[in-house]
């Protein structure tokens, strides 16, 4: 009878050290997809706010001047 070999314990490898601490981790959180597209959407959303008022003062202008 033949003698069977247990395989040998396949070696795990090791794991990645982290470098930088903090800063790594909040410019890894920073370039997510998520926060990009968040940031995107922000951007747009002040762009409309700045035409409205730029909107809304000259009407208020116009108005003052039918006012007059």
């Amino acid at each position: 009878m033949a003698i069977k070999k247990k395989p040998a314990a396949k070696r795990k490898p090791a794991a990645k050290k982290r470098i930088g601490g903090i800063a790594s981790y909040v410019r890894s959180v920073f370039n997510s997809p998520g926060v990009k597209k968040v940031a995107t959407t922000i951007k747009s959303l002040e762009a409309k706010l700045k035409a409205a008022k730029k909107k809304k003062a000259a009407a208020v202008k116009i108005a003052r001047k039918k006012m007059k």
